[in-house]
């Protein structure tokens, strides 16, 4: 098959799966709640308080809870980590830790902050407070093909959570599958397996895809296996510093997943594209309080605040 054609059918088939987001967009149903026991705790819809980011920060891609003050950012371009402050509402500080590159995610874990690379790099920063920062990389068995793009923090097994993008296995393994693996910090290792696997087949079940939407899915993902599913991608993950349940957002089929610490999902949320055009960031307060960021898409970028519902 050339490469016109190629480009041809992927083209439609895009053309296909997004005429029909946008279709469904316009439902009214968009929380997905498969527990009867359980209950999703934010208003999706209606944030307490907007954000507007500056042009510094037009590609943001990763954020983290810093302080009751605070929020650490990363973009996709430069390898700097900024300070944004909450009460100024405006970049107070930054950080650079290494050269350019495609960053995609941040996490703070006590007095250190771990940046991930979209090639499976992951960055330990110390000594924030002052002016000589120590910045130590660290190469996993993750490469580009897996587009390493969420990071966040299970304070349970004292590891990152690494969420992958594209090929959920090191080796072409969990078709049809996307995954989180964990990096332990006592031993400075990646799982060789994945510690959650998201089911892509079982989201298109439970959002109900009708068939043109399913076929240009599975005709995308066989002509490229690595990005082809466009169900839903994750762009970032967090852990609820509360529930334990582990939140995990995509930026590519616009829904926030939100999974029980065993990996069963509990709930799926559509996230309307008017409001969240590109979601790509996620992280908590202590008191369970979400942040979501989205970068610009040609327009200002944006952190949305939602308060928690016990």
């Amino acid at each position: 098959m050339n490469r016109f054609l190629i480009s041809y059918i992927v083209l439609l088939s895009f053309l296909v799966f997004f005429e029909s987001c946008k279709q469904k967009s316009a439902d009214t149903k968009l929380v997905y709640e498969l527990d009867s026991t359980y209950q999703f705790p934010y208003s999706i819809l209606e944030a307490d308080e907007k954000y507007n980011l500056k042009d510094e920060l037009r590609e943001i891609s990763g954020l983290s809870y810093y302080n009751d003050h605070s929020l650490l950012c990363v973009n996709d371009e430069k390898g700097i980590i900024y300070k944004f402050s909450l009460k100024k509402k405006e970049i107070t500080k930054k950080y650079v830790f290494d050269k350019s590159g495609d960053y995609e995610g941040i996490e703070v874990v006590g007095d250190q902050v771990f940046v991930l690379r979209s090639d499976g790099n992951i960055f330990a920063v110390d000594h924030m407070k002052n002016e000589d920062i120590l910045s130590v990389k660290t190469k996993t068995q993750l490469n580009a093909g897996n587009n390493t793009e969420g990071l966040g923090y299970d304070f349970q097994s004292n590891s990152l959570l690494v969420a992958c993008k594209g090929n959920p296995g090191i080796n072409n393994n969990f078709k049809g599958k996307r995954a989180i693996y964990k990096y332990s910090l006592k031993t400075n290792k990646l799982s060789d397996s994945p510690a959650f696997l998201i089911d892509q087949e079982q989201i298109r079940r439970i959002l109900d895809f009708d068939g043109y939407t399913s076929f240009s899915v599975t005709l995308v993902e066989s002509i490229n296996p690595s990005q082809g599913d466009f169900t839903f991608q994750p762009s970032a993950v967090a852990m609820h510093p509360i529930t334990n349940n582990l939140y995990v957002l995509g930026s590519v089929g616009k829904l926030l997943l939100v999974l029980n610490p065993e990996g069963d999902v509990l709930a799926i949320v559509k996230l309307k594209r008017k409001m969240f055009r590109q979601p790509e960031g996620i992280c908590f307060s202590p008191d369970g309080t979400m942040y979501i960021s989205n970068e610009g898409k040609g327009r200002a970028a944006n952190i949305y605040r939602f308060s928690y519902h016990k």
